[in-house]
């Protein structure tokens, strides 16, 4: 694992980092709240990034945002508090729900072993620079981190402590009881302060490891979750594949679109909604889509369509219920629609799948 000077940061930000990463703006509001409860000011945390307080109460999905950016902020934030430990005490922010639609999907899992298998599916959805992994070793699960982008070396301990802590105290209160790990593998060199990690987490640390894991009891894994909902959990994890599909290839306008008429489940805004929150208007929004050889429209009815043949193939919710899931006033519209997208009827396809 190669670690970068500060200096470094717009050099790799361009150079090793593959995926769309500008969707970690949305982490931001959690480390600034946190911040503001121990006294410091939002200007004085994103002095320098180009991000004003207006850019995140507006969550704007055009808002420019840059890995170099995001290292600036976390640099802004260890000066301010001078706590070279800090990423343990935000990590504690950083609750399941926070992380939008990933969130949903972790909630109405069936139990925490699919919870976890989400998370590892839709990791790039989490804000974090780490690759996640879960697998089971006889008694124990265990949950892995391992670097997905090239990180500063004066980062690199805040992103481990704050992401591993998120990992356990994130779900408190979303299961049936608290997890309490058994062990826990850290890939920085802390072993100084190593009373104080033993006492955050509640168990045994290492320190120096080539990934970092929690380990947990496996009795713990096929536990119902409180809110598990497989018919939600379904629908969720279909919208989280769209976003992921946009995160991994790129940042088009169509895209981001597409990630505003999929963030709320169940809800297709209109044109007007959308270019609002791009910050734009919708006849800007019509000239632009139309530059990439694409509509509003013709978006709306791909996402519709794609979230048809999920609902039909892998739910049983009844056709009415869909029809109402993917925003049509009555049966009959969406089964005219999907007759023109796919050439056979609603319930001809559910019979088909199902076969």
């Amino acid at each position: 694992m190669r670690l970068i000077a500060p200096e470094e940061a717009a050099r790799i930000t361009s150079m090793s980092n593959k995926s769309d990463t500008s969707h970690h703006i949305k982490a931001l509001p959690i480390a600034l709240q946190a911040m503001a409860n121990m006294g410091f000011a939002a200007e004085d945390c994103l002095a320098g990034t180009g991000i004003s307080p207006a850019n995140l109460v507006r969550d704007s999905a055009d808002t420019p945002f840059t890995l170099e950016q995001e290292f600036h902020f976390h640099r802004n934030l260890l000066s301010l508090t001078g706590n070279t430990m800090l990423g343990l005490l935000l990590g504690k922010d950083y609750r399941v729900e926070s992380y939008g639609l990933l969130g949903y999907a972790f909630l109405s899992s069936s139990t925490l072993r699919h919870a976890l298998a989400v998370i590892q599916n839709f990791g790039p959805l989490a804000f974090s620079p780490f690759d996640i992994a879960f697998r089971v070793e006889g008694n124990k699960g265990i949950l892995s981190m391992r670097p997905g982008l090239t990180l500063p070396e004066d980062l690199f301990t805040f992103y481990v402590d704050r992401d591993i802590t998120a990992a356990i105290y994130g779900s408190q209160g979303s299961l049936r009881r608290p997890l309490e790990p058994l062990a826990v593998k850290l890939m920085h060199t802390g072993s100084a302060q190593q009373q104080i990690y033993e006492r955050h987490f509640g168990c045994e640390v290492s320190f120096g490891c080539p990934v970092s894991e929690v380990h947990m009891d496996a009795a713990l894994l096929d536990e119902p979750m409180p809110l598990g909902d497989a018919e939600a959990s379904s629908m969720v994890q279909q919208q989280c594949q769209f976003l992921l599909s946009r995160v991994r290839g790129g940042g088009s306008l169509g895209d981001k679109v597409r990630q505003i008429i999929v963030s709320r489940p169940g809800y297709f805004p209109d044109i007007d909604f959308v270019a609002e929150k791009l910050n734009t208007t919708s006849r800007t929004l019509r000239r632009r889509l139309a530059r990439e050889d694409s509509s509003y429209q013709d978006i709306l009815a791909d996402v519709r369509y794609e979230l048809a043949r999920e609902y039909l193939a892998n739910s049983t919710l009844p056709l009415d219920e869909v029809s109402v899931l993917l925003g049509y006033s009555a049966p009959g519209n969406f089964s005219n629609a999907f007759k023109r997208w796919h050439g056979s009827s609603p319930r001809a396809y559910r019979q088909a799948a199902s076969s």
